[in-house]
């Protein structure tokens, strides 16, 4: 029986090059870790450093926006002032 997450792996004994090989032919497209592998370990921090400031930013509007249109509930359900 087969499931959503079987998965297809190179054999046991594959080479690095191998398997990279055999990643490519099954449709992985390894163009941005090879892209990542060229940055150095520096400017993969940062760039992750960058990306990780930008999700808490999304997160923290997020928030706020939940506490704006739960005010918003409650003062629809108060009626007006």
């Amino acid at each position: 029986m087969e499931h959503a997450l079987d998965l297809k792996l190179p054999p046991d004994d594959a080479t690095p090059d191998e398997v990279l090989a055999w990643a490519e032919a099954d449709g992985v497209d390894l163009s941005m870790l090879r892209e990542r592998l060229r940055m150095s370990p520096t400017e993969r921090l940062r760039r992750h450093e960058g990306a990780l400031a930008m999700m808490l930013a999304f997160r923290n509007a997020k928030i706020k926006g939940a506490i704006h249109a739960s005010n918003r509930e409650t003062a629809d359900r108060i009626g007006p002032s």
